[in-house]
């Protein structure tokens, strides 16, 4: 059973807390070769957290991480690795199709360059139709290359954290 978080700190308080782990992650993203992650705003949201384990969200662009005030209440090692997998939603939307999963899980880079323009498109076709899986596994392998630290999945809640727990399970929302 997935307990209920609740906190008092309000948004304000809650983006003061919570924006030195964004920058920290941001900064760790560029200095991996994705820089366009600097471009990437953090948000705090108090609808966000629409059930006991959703505390983050990643818009479609890449352009923007909201997160919920509740983030704040949870241990430093989740809520780093809650953003470094948002981190990784972004870079996957400001690098459409630059990443996929490889084998063993670990996101595989390709370079436009690499391919012609025929096998460009086949394999952008192929980003675009990967399922709610790929695309989460993928902004976890994509966080680990940007952070360096693997994302796992602990508790009742099945929430992210560095270099412990177990790989994402499938279907896990």
């Amino acid at each position: 059973m997935c307990p209920e978080v609740a906190s008092v700190v309000g948004p304000d308080d809650a983006l003061l807390i919570l924006e030195p782990y964004f920058e920290a992650g941001q900064a760790a993203f560029a200095e991996a070769g994705m820089p366009k992650v600097r471009r990437t705003r953090l948000y705090v949201a108090p609808w966000i957290h629409d059930s006991p384990r959703h505390f983050a969200a990643c818009r479609e662009d890449g352009l923007a991480v909201l997160v919920a005030p509740e983030l704040v209440e949870l241990p430093e090692e989740t809520v780093g690795a809650i953003l470094a997998h948002e981190l990784g939603h972004a870079a996957d939307f400001l690098y459409p199709g630059e990443f996929m999963l490889g084998r063993e899980r670990e996101a595989v880079r390709r370079n436009a360059e690499a391919f012609g323009e025929r096998e460009w498109a086949r394999w952008m076709r192929r980003w675009q139709r990967r399922d709610d899986d790929a695309v989460e596994m993928t902004a976890d392998a994509i966080a680990e290359l940007g952070v360096g630290r693997r994302i796992g999945y602990l508790g009742p809640c099945q929430l992210q954290v560095f270099d412990r727990g177990l790989a994402r399970p499938q279907g896990l929302r």
